[in-house]
Parts: structure tokens; C-alpha cells; sequence
């Protein structure tokens, strides 16, 4: 379900993704994979992931208050993502558990946050140019299946996970040349322009945003066993490389189903019911996690992704799109990534590490108690909602 007539800028925008998620489709299967190389415990990887996470909190925050008053996201993108291939370069030269964590602070601060300010300059063009999000979205779901399989023959056949440092390095690369090819934000109107500008206050006062980020949080949190512990489980069961590779893929396979019918799943279910039925994905989803080891049975399994993830995040991108003022998008983005995808999902990933460690892939079932919390919230939130937009 392609549009035949992209609008202006839709195939940059498709680009940029896709180079974005050649390096998280190495970045979340391996990334714990390469510090357990290094002589790290199941405690010490937990920690280090979670660091990346915790640093969202203060960093995209204050990025997103930058492009909201400047009002230019494209070189703050470029910034971020030379930063982070600076820092990756490093991280071979790095031995022992104190200089790893400095660079995951330097590097989760960088990376994370150019997917806030990339999906808030994407949203300026959607509200603009009516761009369809999950259109655009989907190439990154796209590219993040292709590279994670990818990358896992590619590790089987030279069997050295030492090599997957290298890989995300090489993947920045072509994100930086992306970058270069994005428009960035329209003006604002003049009218627009002319009026008092809202602030913190006028964001943090809101009930229903606070609602909202309860539900988001909780709900990306339950993933923190399966991206911090995932394929480390899978290996202790005699999965391949090849076969875990295949597993993620299939997961965002199942994203790119509900990003391509974006417009036709917001218009019938509203942004908040999506983020519900995200929700109550999880549930099913980490419930039946810890009882699944055979991975032809892990296939249908990994599609709950395409709700636990996709409905989610396409429900929270058009709740901000229409729900928060223009030129508060920058700090709802860069604050919703920093709580959902920071400090909550931070601390779960760190908990995960001790949970996986006494009881092995049984920690699913925190997971499920998390998603459940996040159904709880959506609920609130929808109360709140005439139409659940």
C-alpha cells in the first residue's frame, strides 16, 4: 500500500529511516552480544545498555527545547550522528567496565536522540505536506529486518562477535549522507510566529500528556527483557545467528503490516485505542515468552511485535502530532523518548539483568506485569477522550 504519488520530500524522509535502522538492526540483537565479548557479566551488560537508556533523560529533553526555539533540526541531526560514529570508533580501544560505560553515556546520548528530532522534523512535514507517517516509517522496519539478518549470517560465517562493533560503525556512515538530503522544518506561519510562545510549563501541566507517558512508558518498558536479553536466551536454547537474525526480522516484519495500513488503522481505532491494543499485546506477548523455545514456534510469536511496538509507537506519534502545540513538539518528542524509551525502559533493563539472571527466561513475566500496567493507563487516557485521537 505505497502511494504512486509520493508527497514533497517523502522519499528523503524514507532514506533517512532506512539508514537510521541499518544501525539498530545491528545495535539492539548484537550490541549486548559484543559486551558479553568483552568478559562482561549478565549484571555489568544490564548496566551498560540501561546507562545508554538513562542518559535520554536529561540529553533529549534539552535537544528537543533547542529545535523548538531554533526551529532547525537538520544540522542538529548531522551533530548527533558524526558524534556518535566518533564514539564508536572508540569503543575498541576501550577494556574494563568503567571506560565501556563512559562511552555507552557519550554514545546513548548522541544516537538516542536523533530519532525524537528525526520524527519531529518528519511530523512538521506530516502536518505540513500531509505526509503519511507509517509510509515513511515503515522503510526503517524495512532496512532493520534486512540488516539484522544480515548481520547474522554475516557473524556465523566469520564467527567473531568482535566484528560487530565494526558493523555499527560502518552503518553510520551512510546516515550521515542521508542527513545532508533532508529538508528541513517549514516555517511557521506568520500568525503563528506572532503569537507568545508556550514553554515547559505550559506541557508539564498537562494531565492528559502526563497520562499519556504512562501509558507509553510502561508499555516500551516490558520490552527490556527481549532487547537487553533476547538473543542471549536464545543462544542458551541453540539458536543460531542466522535464526535469531530471522527472529527479529520477523518481529518488524509485523511493524511494517501496521505502518503500512497507517491511515487506515488511525482513522478506525484513534491514536489512543492503538497505544491500547499495544498494550494488551504485551500482555499475550511476554506471557507466552518464556515458554516458547523452538523457533519455528517463535515465529508467530515475534509477529506481536507489529502491536507491542507498531501499534504503539504509530498510536503515540499521531497522539503528538495533533494533541501537543506546534512549537512544543520538540520537547514532547525529546521528553516522551526520554521517559519511555529512557529512564523507565532504564530501569527495567537494569532490573532485567538481575531478574535474567536468577530465573532465566521466566523475567518474561515482569514483562507482561509492566505491559498490563501500560493497558491500565491507555485506559485512563482514553477515558479522558471524546473520540480516543
Amino acid at each position: 500500500m505505497i502511494n504512486p504519488a509520493p508527497k514533497p520530500g517523502m522519499l528523503r524522509f524514507a532514506g533517512f529511516y532506512a539508514a537510521l535502522f541499518l544501525v539498530v538492526g545491528v545495535q539492539l540483537p548484537y550490541w549486548p552480544v559484543w559486551l558479553k565479548s568483552r568478559g562482561l557479566s549478565a549484571t555489568e551488560i544490564g548496566i551498560l545498555v540501561a546507562a545508554q537508556l538513562w542518559v535520554k533523560v536529561g540529553f533529549n529533553p534539552l535537544v528537543g527545547q533547542i529545535v523548538d526555539r531554533t526551529g532547525r533540526r537538520r544540522p542538529v541531526l548531522l551533530g548527533l550522528a558524526l558524534t556518535t560514529l566518533a564514539v564508536m570508533l572508540a569503543f575498541p580501544m576501550a577494556h574494563g567496565f568503567a571506560p565501556l560505560l563512559c562511552l555507552s553515556l557519550m554514545a546513548g546520548a548522541a544516537f538516542s536522540a536523533i530519532m525524537p528530532v528525526g520524527d519531529n522534523l518528519t511530523l512538521s512535514h506530516v502536518v505540513a505536506h500531509g505526509m503519511d507517517y507509517g509510509r515513511v516509517r515503515l522503510w526503517g522496519s524495512l532496512s532493520f529486518i534486512a540488516m539484522s539478518v544480515a548481520a547474522g549470517g554475516l557473524l556465523d560465517r566469520i564467527g567473531g562477535d568482535g566484528a560487530i562493533v565494526w558493523l555499527l560503525a560502518a552503518a553510520l556512515v551512510p546516515l550521515c549522507f542521508t542527513i545532508l538530503t533532508l529538508p528541513d522544518a517549514p516555517p511557521a506561519p506568520a500568525a503563528l510566529a506572532e503569537t507568545p510562545r508556550p514553554g515547559w510549563g505550559d506541557l508539564l501541566r498537562s494531565g492528559r500528556y502526563w497520562r499519556f507517558l504512562a501509558a507509553t512508558a510502561t508499555i516500551g518498558a516490558s520490552h527490556a527483557m527481549y532487547y537487553g536479553f533476547g538473543t542471549l536466551d536464545w543462544q542458551r536454547h541453540g539458536i543460531d545467528h542466522t535464526w535469531i537474525g530471522g527472529l527479529w526480522g520477523i518481529g518488524v516484519a509485523a511493524e511494517v503490516v501496521v505502518f503500512a495500513w497507517s491511515a487506515v488503522l488511525v482513522r478506525r481505532f484513534g491514536a489512543v485505542r492503538l497505544i491500547l491494543i499495544g498494550a494488551l499485546g504485551g500482555v499475550a506477548r511476554w506471557t507466552l515468552m518464556p515458554f516458547v523455545v523452538d523457533p519455528w514456534l517463535l515465529l508467530p510469536l515475534q509477529c506481536l511485535h507489529g502491536l507491542t511496538f507498531g501499534a504503539t509507537h504509530l498510536g503515540a506519534m499521531h497522539f503528538l502530532a495533533r494533541q501537543v502545540a506546534p512549537e512544543l513538539t520538540g520537547r514532547a518528542l525529546g521528553l516522551y523518548a526520554a521517559m519511555g524509551n529512557g529512564v523507565v525502559l532504564g530501569v527495567a533493563t537494569v532490573a532485567s539483568g538481575g531478574i535474567y539472571a536468577a530465573f532465566g527466561g521466566l523475567g518474561y513475566l515482569s514483562m507482561a506485569v509492566l505491559a498490563a500496567t501500560g493497558a491500565t493507563a491507555a485506559l485512563s487516557l482514553a477515558r479522558g477522550s471524546t473520540n480516543a485521537s
